[in-house]
């Protein structure tokens, strides 16, 4: 049973080459994420994202207390 549990180092090149190729991609779009969750480069005024930045409802008068 202990011969299964480190199969690691019986791995072949074709399956080295996989992890590190899925490696790469994850740090490529993480990297990505990042930069555009930082620094989105969208500056025009009618692009989607100015509609949850303007506060269209006046919230002293439409907003209901419980």
């Amino acid at each position: 049973m202990m011969d299964h549990a480190a199969g690691a180092s019986h791995a072949s090149l074709v399956e080295w080459i996989l992890v590190f190729a899925a490696a790469i991609v994850l740090v490529w779009a993480l990297g990505l994420a990042i930069r555009y969750t930082v620094h989105p480069e969208e500056t025009e005024a009618s692009h989607i994202k100015r509609r949850i930045l303007l506060d269209d409802i006046d919230e002293r008068n439409e907003a209901t207390y419980r």
